[in-house]
């Protein structure tokens, strides 16, 4: 018995092993071409137009025939798991549901993707295909950009931008810029009544402000911006000592004023020299530096003045020397009225500058005194009666007098600064400071951890590239500050509120 049984159980493995390949071959195998799906495609426009078909072709293969094959498509999910592709957009066009129904032929499967209203991105998932005997993963990576119309027009619109932008900083931003700053100093000088007054400054101011408008209309910024800067120097120095430039004005109409009582019908050179320095203080004075240089050319103006005046008087009381000759002496008489007439025509004719003729002139007048009162002596008795008078008339030419000289020029004074004024500024300084210091310390941090981030955190493989990974670190940086840089320099251009440059 034990042999028989013994006997059984060898044929059993016998044909257990017998039937073992044929088991083994009864379990198909599935296969794909490709065997993932990868389909990069644009989406539609406006979500619903210009759609193409986007189709795939799926090659299924099985080592046996297999029937009662079925397609599931799932949700792909993009990168950032917040957009999905829904599984009814995929659409699988199974012709046969048996696999190898005829000899190496394998089962052609379209797949199609429907992709109206689906945001760009990447989108991930699988495609399932299942018997009843085993189940094959096909991954699906979907890749969608935006439709390429928009792009386009973004990058063209910039692209015109910055030609726009370009030609109206060459042409036309320093025209602008021009002609608002004329606009501002008209406004000024229209505010200011006083101003006209003073026609120096008037004038040349208008004279520049001509020279503006004749250099924009031939389209010469740099010459018109060139202009307005000197007529808006010329206010600031107006703006910046008004008081003194109204008293020096005041001050020197005084003296024309006196000079033309001096010489109403213009025949006495001297003060017509007077009048032409004081023309040329006039028209020079808005070219001055500060009311100082304007005050000593007037003083020397009044001292001249004074000096004319001074001898004028000395002049009058030699003449009255003359009308002492003894009547019956007529020819010393004529002889000292025309010495009179002589020393009149002298000092009419004296330059004002030449203070050595004038001097010469008050020695001449002194020395012919002296002679006169000789001469009228010893025409007169010893017990003359008018001696003391000409003992006054003497003293008053050697030191002259005058009841009405002119004062001398008023004193002007630079304007005072306001200690608080100081102290303000001083704080603004220190507060501008902070800020630049602050501005630096957070450009330079958001800039590398910018960059640290993008290249080097985002970087599982840092450093394999060796000094490509390391070149584009520096590369970056300095793109990224030049780039900063550009961006700020233009902003600061455009002059927009709290971007203007410290003193703009």
């Amino acid at each position: 018995m034990n042999y028989y049984k013994k006997l059984a159980v060898l044929m059993v493995v016998s044909a257990s092993n017998l039937l073992a390949p044929s088991i083994v071959k009864a379990e198909p195998k599935i296969t794909s071409t490709p065997p993932n799906i990868l389909v990069a495609e644009q989406k539609c426009w406006l979500g619903q137009f210009f759609c193409p078909k986007v189709r795939r072709n799926l090659f299924l293969r099985s080592n046996q025939v297999v029937k009662d094959v079925k397609i599931l498509s799932l949700d792909l999910a993009s990168s950032n798991g917040t957009q999905v592709f829904p599984a009814n957009a995929i659409k699988v066009n199974l012709a046969s549901s048996s696999i190898n129904n005829l000899p190496n032929q394998p089962l052609l499967t379209p797949i199609e993707f429907d992709l109206k209203n689906v945001e760009s991105g990447e989108y991930n998932g699988n495609l399932l295909v299942i018997t009843s005997d085993s189940e094959l993963v096909i991954p699906i990576s979907l890749k969608l950009r935006d439709f390429w119309l928009m792009p386009l027009l973004v990058l063209l619109l910039g692209v015109g931008l910055g030609i726009i932008i370009s030609m109206y900083r060459s042409e036309w931003m320093a025209r602008d810029e021009v002609v608002v700053q004329v606009a501002r100093l008209r406004s000024k000088l229209r505010a200011d009544e006083e101003f006209k007054q003073d026609s120096s400054f008037y004038k040349k101011v208008e004279s520049y402000l001509t020279s503006v408008e004749t250099a924009l209309e031939n389209k010469r910024s740099a010459a018109a911006q060139e202009a307005a800067n000197k007529a808006q120097d010329i206010w600031d120095k107006w703006h910046q000592s008004k008081q003194g430039w109204l008293s020096l004005l005041e001050y020197e109409s005084k003296l024309r004023k006196r000079v033309e009582e001096e010489n109403p019908q213009n025949q006495i050179p001297y003060l017509e020299q007077l009048t032409w320095q004081l023309d040329s203080i006039n028209k020079g004075r808005a070219s001055q530096d500060s009311p100082g240089q304007v005050t000593k050319a007037l003083q020397e103006v009044q001292v001249q003045l004074n000096n004319y005046l001074l001898a004028e008087t000395q002049l009058d009381e030699f003449r009255e020397l003359t009308n002492q000759v003894p009547y019956e002496a007529k020819d010393k008489e004529k002889y000292w009225k025309q010495e009179a007439l002589t020393l009149q025509r002298l000092l009419y004719n004296l330059s004002p500058t030449d203070i050595d003729s004038y001097h010469k002139w008050q020695d001449d007048i002194r020395s012919k005194t002296e002679e006169i009162i000789e001469d009228i002596q010893n025409l007169k008795d010893n017990t003359l009666p008018g001696k003391t008078f000409l003992g006054n008339v003497s003293r008053a030419i050697s030191n002259p007098t005058h009841p009405n000289l002119l004062e001398p020029v008023p004193d002007v004074y630079p304007d005072t600064i306001d200690t608080n004024t100081n102290k303000l500024e001083k704080l603004s300084r220190n507060r501008l400071a902070v800020f630049y210091s602050s501005s630096y310390v957070i450009a330079i941090f958001l800039l590398g951890n910018a960059g640290f981030t993008q290249l080097y955190l985002a970087n599982g493989t840092f450093g394999a590239k060796g000094v490509i990974d390391y070149f584009s670190l520096l590369a970056w940086g300095f793109g990224a500050e030049a780039t900063r840089e550009t961006v700020s320099r233009v902003l600061q251009e455009w002059k927009l509120p709290g971007l203007k440059k410290s003193g703009a």
